[in-house]
């Protein structure tokens, strides 16, 4: 879940949270909530279930500083394989930044990616999960799209219950990030924590995030966002919320939208619930 500098601001936004939009523990003889991990950055360590696809779209659109305005449309799509096994397939979508006068517009990189099971609780619900990924340069290095390199990231997530309808998310991650024109990767590391609270279909969330930089001589790009998740149904939930750059480098606001939902005829295993979840900032959650 870790994006270019050129794109820092969509990254923040489109990297989907896996832990904020739980509802809580459904009846056992009707189907488990969608859980989507979109719209924070931080993700839960939820599986989808085996036999389900997920569908996750969004809009998020950036004020990085005066004059500068970026949006992105990401879209993210989770397979359930078995129990421990989600395979990722996502996009950052069509991207359009804008500079003053100018302004570059064309499709963004697109990111695999699995997330895996590698502690459960005794009903097999995921305590322990990581989730690696590659990021493939198929943006414009030209147009200032991406680097024109490939990023590699993997994530560790877990996260715990409080109480009957709280849950706290917390992610750690680690990336070898393509600074392009030739020179070599450079590591990244991202910190994060998400809580919500799920009151009947809704569910409000906060979350702090911060990147270690997002070029090989940026600083540190920390922000708080929040918002809410409206569960509709089993498979659909709609959410929305802001961004506010806590930072020098991050930026300074950002409002973002979506909308998720499952297709198929799998189930999450009994038991397998948690108070939701984002990918590498507000309004995503790609690998």
């Amino acid at each position: 879940m870790m994006r270019r500098a050129a794109l820092a601001s969509i990254i923040s936004l489109t990297l989907t949270s896996a832990t904020l939009a739980q509802t809580s523990a459904p009846p056992a003889s009707g189907p488990a909530p969608i859980e989507p991990d979109r719209p924070d950055v931080t993700n839960g360590a939820h599986i989808v279930g085996a036999g389900l696809v997920q569908f996750e779209l969004g809009g998020v659109l950036t004020r990085v500083m005066s004059g500068q305005h970026n949006f992105g449309s990401p879209i993210t799509a989770r397979i359930g394989i078995t129990k421990w096994l989600e395979a990722r397939v996502a996009t950052d979508g069509l991207l359009s930044l804008s500079d003053g006068g100018t302004r570059a517009t064309g499709f963004g990189n697109v990111q695999l990616g699995a997330k895996v099971r590698v502690w459960g609780d005794e009903n097999g619900v995921p305590l322990i999960s990581v989730l690696p990924a590659v990021n493939l340069p198929t943006a414009s290095a030209e147009k200032g799209l991406g680097s024109g390199d490939p990023d590699y990231s993997a994530l560790l997530l877990t996260g715990v219950d409080l109480g009957a309808r709280g849950h706290i998310d917390v992610n750690y991650g680690i990336g070898a990030i393509g600074a392009g024109g030739g020179q070599p990767h450079f590591v990244q590391h991202l910190g994060s924590a998400s809580a919500n609270l799920t009151i009947e279909k809704w569910s409000p969330y906060i979350e702090l995030y911060a990147f270690s930089k997002m070029q090989p001589d940026g600083g540190v790009n920390a922000a708080v966002d929040w918002g809410v998740i409206y569960t509709a149904n089993p498979r659909l939930a709609i959410d929305g919320g802001v961004q506010v750059g806590v930072s020098r480098a991050a930026p300074g606001f950002a409002a973002f939208g979506g909308v998720s939902f499952a297709i198929g005829a799998g189930r999450r295993p009994s038991g397998a619930t948690s108070a939701f979840s984002r990918s590498a900032g507000p309004g995503s959650g790609g690998p």
